[in-house]
């Protein structure tokens, strides 16, 4: 299985065994797929689902109905935009695109446009992840990824410096065999003296 980012799913599979996955050099994304998740017999709230579709900030809809979604289907404090693909008997897909008052426009894809197949899965991936981007780095308390790393990177360095001179510093990497023994030596008849 996947050693990677998993968005949140559980490493023992309760929350399935596949979920969409996407990578790129700055970015991991993974979908939580209800319609893939194990449905709990026991469980009439199904709240393993809801767990994860209630704290996403970005639903993908797919919906063969002949009425529209309502985005207010699954109500949270999080669900901030909502992006439903309708397929048309033509071929093509039709796009709603909804966002909570306080969310701007994300793009690409805007309410309304009609797409083909072989764009579809592209422009409502990159609509998503703007869409996170744009909710979470708006919020407040998000902090982006590289200023996290470099206070990171930071504290480890400082931790852990070591104060020398930089010829002291260059010097310990490069003695040769010879030196180390000999220093080590003198160092071991110092000790002796004491």
């Amino acid at each position: 299985g996947h050693k990677g980012y998993l968005g949140g799913l559980d490493r023992k599979l309760t929350t399935g065994t596949t979920a969409p996955y996407y990578a790129n050099s700055i970015m991991e994304v993974v979908f939580h797929e209800i319609t893939s998740m194990p449905t709990n017999e026991t469980d009439d709230q199904q709240i393993h689902k809801k767990r994860h579709v209630g704290n996403d900030i970005v639903h993908i809809v797919y919906s063969e109905h002949s009425h529209d979604y309502s985005p207010y289907t699954i109500t949270s404090q999080f669900n901030d935009a909502h992006i439903i693909v309708y397929p048309l008997p033509n071929g093509l897909f039709r796009i709603q695109v909804y966002r909570k008052e306080n969310v701007h426009l994300f793009g690409p894809l805007i309410h309304g446009m009609c797409l083909s197949k072989d764009i579809l899965p592209i422009l409502v991936r990159q609509t998503a992840i703007n869409a996170n981007r744009y909710v979470r780095y708006n919020n407040g308390i998000y902090t982006r990824p590289f200023p996290t790393r470099r206070k990171a990177l930071d504290e480890i360095v400082e931790r852990f410096k070591i104060i020398k001179p930089y010829e002291d510093l260059i010097s310990a990497f490069f003695k040769s065999e010879g030196e180390s023994n000999k220093n080590d030596n003198d160092s071991n008849n110092n000790n002796n003296d004491e």
